[in-house]
């Protein structure tokens, strides 16, 4: 494949990334006026967002499964006619089922592109180019996740919420077309088993636990809508313990095996903490506490976004002259470090302060978010790819998930009757600098970890 047909295959591979890290972010500033479009509750509405999210981490180690076992390419354009037709539903709907109908195809759908796309990556570019490949990929989508509340709210404006969901439609046709022609036939292992029983109880067992913690920031802790799930979640989960077998892993030991890919995973999962909080809630607290707009948030949100570009770019350069575990652990002590700022700075502090926070936050996010992927892979075999990427997304997806959850919650009971109080995105920022500053510690550890080139 020649230099121009291989990244502009890196091109096509992002689209779809991009699209769905804006459409999974960006829809909580419009939750508003659908559910009042759609007759909805406030408490209805916010299941709009928690579907998606439990259905695009639930599956992903049985996604990761059966893209070894059918390939990586078929499952991908799979992927991208879900997310089509979830963007025909979610367009057109009058109705609030199918809005939930379609949002858990969105997340489905994503589950397979995050999945394959990676693997795709790793088979197609060799180990000097895959860094930079990654730093890409994962910059474009990163970008795409913290620019969404601009771009969602721009389109509303200008058109409406369903605009928001309807220029997908578009776009992912013009990405499927692109893939089609441009991704060759990637090996598939036919051999590799599928234990349905223990992949179904543990996709069970994430979505229960997942969704209750998220309905905790709404419908608090005592709930039946929270405990329930968690309980069930957590039942799924120890049978998937009891049931599992060395003969039949949930992750191949040729992937758990190896340290690169542990230590990538576990800066990965930690930072995506810090990430939950800068891009979820210092958002809705500028709104809510400071009083900017949607637009005037996604603004300011802007000097994360352009440093956190940067920094996924670069990822791949500091990777192969510091090393992986210098890099990722420098780049944890910046983000921490930003997170710290913007705790100290405060919501309704000068804007240069959120602005310099903001941007610190973002450069060493940028370079950890990238980085972490390229050093998980550095190791990884072609065979064990897309299974590789689905542990990697599921870890890194439910930091997230858990981060935004549980923050919401801490930061709601200390801030309980009062909407200027900024005690609770104070004390909820330090709790993610601590989680992100974790991976500090990588960086004095003895001995090579990864191996890129």
């Amino acid at each position: 494949m020649s230099p121009f047909r291989l990244w502009l295959t890196l091109g096509a591979l992002s689209i779809p990334i991009i699209l769905v890290s804006i459409d999974l972010n960006g829809i909580v500033v419009l939750l508003p006026q659908i559910g009042s479009d759609l007759g909805a509750s406030a408490d209805e509405v916010g299941s709009i967002v928690t579907v998606a999210s439990i259905t695009s981490c639930a599956p992903l180690l049985l996604v990761g499964r059966v893209a070894t076992r059918v390939g990586s390419r078929r499952l991908l354009l799979f992927g991208i006619v879900l997310l089509w037709i979830a963007a025909v539903i979610c367009t057109f709907t009058e109705s609030f089922s199918l809005m939930m109908f379609g949002r858990a195809l969105e997340g489905l759908g994503a589950a397979c592109c995050f999945t394959t796309s990676l693997a795709v990556i790793d088979y197609l570019f060799d180990s000097k180019r895959r860094p930079v490949a990654i730093g890409i990929w994962g910059g474009l989508g990163g970008l795409g996740g913290a620019v969404a509340p601009l771009v969602a709210s721009l389109l509303n404006q200008a058109f409406s919420w369903r605009a928001f969901f309807g220029i997908n439609l578009v776009l992912l046709a013009v990405a499927l077309v692109m893939l089609l022609i441009l991704v060759p036939k990637i090996p598939a292992d036919a051999a590799r088993s599928i234990p349905v029983v223990l992949m179904g109880l543990l996709t069970l067992g994430i979505a229960g636990t997942i969704g209750g913690v998220q309905h905790s920031a709404f419908g608090g802790w005592l709930s039946i809508g929270t405990i329930l799930p968690i309980v069930g979640g957590a039942i799924c989960l120890a049978l998937v313990w009891r049931l599992r077998t060395p003969e039949t892993p949930l992750v191949p030991t040729t992937i758990t095996r190896k340290l690169s890919f542990r230590f990538g995973t576990a800066e990965a999962t930690l930072s995506n903490w810090g990430s939950g909080a800068v891009m979820v809630l210092v958002p809705i607290a500028l709104e809510t506490i400071r009083g900017v707009s949607v637009l005037e948030a996604g603004i300011i949100f802007m000097a994360f976004s352009i440093p956190f570009a940067l920094g996924s770019v670069i990822s791949g350069s500091a990777i192969d002259t510091y090393g992986g575990q210098k890099t990722l652990g420098a780049s944890s002590a910046v983000f921490a470090i930003g997170i710290l700022v913007l705790a100290v700075v405060g919501v309704t502090g000068p804007m240069v302060g959120i602005v310099v926070g903001l941007a610190i936050c973002g450069l060493g996010n940028g370079v950890i978010y990238s980085g972490a992927t390229s050093v998980s892979f550095s190791d990884i075999v072609t065979s064990d790819a897309a299974e590789a990427s689905a542990t990697l997304s599921m870890l890194r997806v439910s930091g997230f998930a858990m981060a935004v959850a549980l923050s919401t919650s801490i930061a709601g009971s200390l801030d309980s009757g009062s909407s200027s109080s900024e005690r609770g995105i104070r004390t909820v920022l330090i709790i993610a600098a601590v989680i992100t500053a974790a991976g500090i510690p990588a960086a004095f550890r003895r001995g090579k970890l990864t191996r890129v080139d």
